[in-house]
């Protein structure tokens, strides 16, 4: 016995599920990239408090690179990018580069705040709202962290942590960091 043919009626849906399911996948790809490149986005211009309750602007860092890192103050893989951003704030100097955590608070956890004061982390946090991370593109993960060139356009982004050997070799990178700067 021969196997039986599909019916014309069945192939269509069968390939639009195909097609959907190769569109769904490349979604997905895009959004759990580790290092997200493309053309050059400008930074979101930013206005947050930092937790003394002092006002920061994206333009405060006018001819500065950044990195931002959004993170969470009770969360061990936020907790390991902030270990790696002090690392990395220990070996280059405030005017070459400014690191910024932005922190997302939730009632009930440790405040940042708290956090700041008894771990004294060596760069400002800031408190996050929902404008600033939707400007940023929202986030699926804690720690995201952004890198951001002179010209203030995102570089590279990434979601989960981020080691300080990447990091670095986006800031060696001419468009972040001049080589004369570069350690």
């Amino acid at each position: 016995m021969s196997p039986r043919p599909i019916p014309k009626s069945l192939r269509t849906p069968a390939r639009g599920g195909f097609v959907a399911f190769l569109l769904v996948f490349g979604l997905l790809g895009c959004a759990f990239a580790a290092g997200e490149t493309g053309p050059k986005q400008r930074a979101p211009d930013f206005t947050l408090k930092d937790v003394q309750g002092n006002t920061v602007r994206l333009a405060d860092f006018s001819g500065q690179a950044l990195i931002v890192s959004f993170v969470v103050t009770w969360d061990k893989p936020s907790l390991r990018q902030i270990g790696i951003l002090s690392d990395i704030r220990k070996e280059r100097s405030e005017k070459e580069l400014a690191i910024l955590a932005v922190a997302i608070e939730q009632g009930g956890e440790p405040t940042t705040k708290s956090y700041v004061e008894q771990k004294h982390p060596g760069f400002p946090f800031l408190v996050a709202d929902y404008a600033t991370i939707s400007a940023f593109g929202g986030l699926t993960a804690v720690p995201t962290t952004f890198v951001i060139d002179k010209n203030h356009n995102i570089v590279q982004k990434y979601v989960g942590i981020t080691s300080k050997d990447v990091l670095d070799s986006d800031l060696n990178g001419q468009s972040v960091v001049s080589h004369a700067e570069a350690k």
